[in-house]
């Protein structure tokens, strides 16, 4: 998906849909490697799981600080001021719900080094939700997966159909053994 300063839905595994705020992609924008001086930067992603729908919301991430390792291809988060970050972020309700970094690619693809990462942080982290968020941001897009912690399974999702700024989001509903699909359309919230 193309890196805007908007609020975006993306639909989970589970059917229910992720609304990754405005926040979050006016930092990263920060932070893209669109020259070659510029190194890899990254940080922890945090949000929280509504209790009533079960949609998710990730609200703003740590950005690189000085303590960090960073190169051209190669970011590691040493800075203890990320702990401090998600301390914070804790004390408002928000949790830690994944990790993101830029790639210099136009397009991000995972490095071996990210699914090995990620398949670790699998089976070490616990998030405020059943999923991990891996982000990655290229110069031009930006892509996102989740880790499901119950299957160990690791998925690239997508943006919920929309048009003029307007999220068409399907729901299966289950009534008894009948499966009803309504449709719910809903205006990204920032």
């Amino acid at each position: 998906m193309k890196i805007t300063n908007s609020c975006r839905k993306m639909k989970l595994p589970n059917g229910k849909v992720v609304d990754i705020l405005s926040t979050v992609f006016e930092e990263i924008n920060k932070w893209l490697q669109d020259s070659d001086e510029k190194t890899e930067a990254g940080g922890y992603v945090v949000g929280y799981q509504h209790c009533g729908t079960k949609n998710i919301t990730l609200e703003y991430i740590s950005h690189p600080y000085m303590l960090d390792n960073r190169r051209r291809f190669f970011f590691v988060m040493r800075d203890p001021r990320h702990k401090i970050f998600l301390l914070n972020n804790m004390r408002k309700k928000s949790f830690y719900m994944g990790v993101w970094h830029t790639h210099p690619q136009i397009i991000p693809e995972p490095s071996s080094i990210d699914w090995k990462d990620w398949y670790e942080t699998l089976e070490v982290d616990k998030t405020g939700c059943e999923y991990v968020f891996f982000v990655i941001a290229g110069v031009k897009e930006i892509r996102v997966w989740v880790g499901d912690f119950k299957s160990k399974n690791i998925i690239e999702i997508f943006e919920c159909a929309h048009s003029e700024g307007i999220y068409k989001v399907y729901e299966e509903k289950e009534y008894g053994r009948k499966k009803e699909q309504t449709e719910d359309t809903r205006v990204c919230e920032t």
